[in-house]
């Protein structure tokens, strides 16, 4: 069965609100004004994202009422942060559950070129089957990892988004490199999988917006922000200059004038 892309589609591209950091970074990501789930859900619902990506305990205790407006991904698998050397992500939330709870799509992490790599390809392998046969789309985290791996190399970031390919996702979530020509290769190399891009790293305000309009440029079909929108000082306005490139073709000046008139 082909699973339903539009489900956690806007105007065919894609903004998830990530709000499953907590799991694998723990609490230093946070503020006393971010550790809270539901003012962040409440951002999810106002700024009007695509989607947000819960874990199942947070979904399970915060998604309800008006936020099951905002279509939901849950997360299927992940680890913490403590003491691993050599990542491995195993699946800890069933697909079943996951439809439970109201998911529009279910997420899985790989560390693709860890020496855990099979494992994690086959318990993804059996997510895809069984998410498939609820209509549901399934995102593979592509984040490549081991001894002798460049993890910010165009070409081993276009492995991965093929490997996505091979295994049967729907959508993949890669690392955005600021390499243009190379990531138009990623969106390439994913064939008819939906490509979108990561938090990154160190970026400020025009850097994120040239983010967004590059990934868009070279194929993708959006972004899955977490920590880039919530540790912003003005989330709410900062989404929605980040949409006013994704959903109406605005520039990055047209972002950049946003945030002056919302100061």
């Amino acid at each position: 069965m082909v699973a339903n892309l539009n489900k956690i589609l806007r105007d065919k591209h894609a903004f998830f609100l990530c709000l499953d950091q907590g799991l694998e970074h723990g609490p230093r990501v946070f503020t006393r004004n971010t550790v809270d789930p539901e003012p962040l859900l409440h951002l999810a619902l106002e700024a009007r994202f695509s989607a947000v990506v819960l874990t199942p305990g947070v979904a399970d205790k915060y998604y309800h009422k008006a936020y099951r407006d905002v279509p939901l991904i849950v997360k299927l698998n992940g680890r913490s942060e403590l003491g691993l050397a050599n990542p491995v992500a195993k699946q800890f939330c069933s697909v079943e559950r996951a439809v439970k709870l109201g998911a529009a799509a279910v997420a899985y992490t790989i560390y693709d070129g860890s020496p855990a790599e099979p494992e994690m390809f086959a318990e993804f392998g059996r997510i895809v089957e069984q998410a498939h046969d609820y209509n549901l789309p399934v995102i593979a985290y592509m984040y490549p990892r081991g001894e002798g791996v460049v993890e910010s190399n165009s070409d081993t970031i276009a492995y991965a988004a093929r490997i996505a390919l091979e295994l049967g996702a729907d959508f993949v979530k890669v690392k955005y490199n600021g390499d243009v020509p190379g990531f138009s290769w990623v969106t390439e190399c994913a064939g008819r999988v939906k490509v979108v891009a990561a938090d990154p790293e160190g970026l400020d305000e025009r850097g994120v917006f040239e983010m967004v309009r590059n990934v868009l440029a070279s194929g993708g079909s959006g972004v899955a922000f977490g920590r880039t929108v919530w540790q912003h000082p003005r989330p709410f306005a900062f989404a929605r200059a980040i949409e006013r490139i994704l959903y109406e073709g605005g520039s990055v000046n047209d972002a950049l004038a946003f945030m002056q008139q919302h100061s």
